[in-house]
């Protein structure tokens, strides 16, 4: 999208419906690529509004916006989170699992200028690695982490019991 960068900055209280509205956006484009693992509970937009609310709190999270022409764009949510007892990553992970976008084609400058303001922030805490969850089927996304050198660590396969 041609224009003025969006502005990234920490989330504040009143940023968390905007959220919570793009990540219901975003379920409903996932249910389809796999319908049994991202199938939605009736209840979960209230349980996100909640959940957000209470991360965008809690100082060990980086919660960030991205802003443009007075809409929020994206968000990225970041918190500490420990490797697995049998791997030494050099120091602290953090993970992000909420990163959103409004529109796929967004990953490219709205979603980058998210992971890029994250990672220095990130990087000032001490982490050694990060950690970022992207579903399989989410091209757009996939690509711009590849171009932010992002290399692929692991997936998960899913079928009905």
């Amino acid at each position: 999208m041609k224009g003025p960068a969006p502005h990234i900055r920490a989330a504040c209280g009143e940023d968390v419906g905007a959220c919570v509205a793009l990540l219901e956006a975003e379920r409903g484009r996932r249910r389809f690529w796999q319908p049994i693992f991202w199938r939605p509970s009736p209840h979960a937009a209230e349980i996100s509004r909640t959940y957000f609310t209470n991360l965008r709190q809690r100082p060990d999270t980086l919660f960030l916006v991205a802003e443009q022409a007075g809409e929020i764009v994206g968000f990225l949510i970041g918190r500490p989170a420990p490797a697995p007892p049998v791997y030494a990553p050099g120091g602290p992970t953090f993970l992000i699992d909420d990163f959103c976008v409004a529109r796929p084609a967004r990953w490219r400058d709205v979603g980058r200028s998210l992971l890029d303001n994250a990672r220095t922030r990130i990087c000032a805490r001490g982490a050694a690695q990060i950690v970022i969850v992207c579903p399989d089927r989410d091209s757009d996304k996939k690509q711009m982490l590849r171009h932010a050198a992002f290399t692929l660590a692991s997936t998960w396969w899913t079928a009905a019991a």
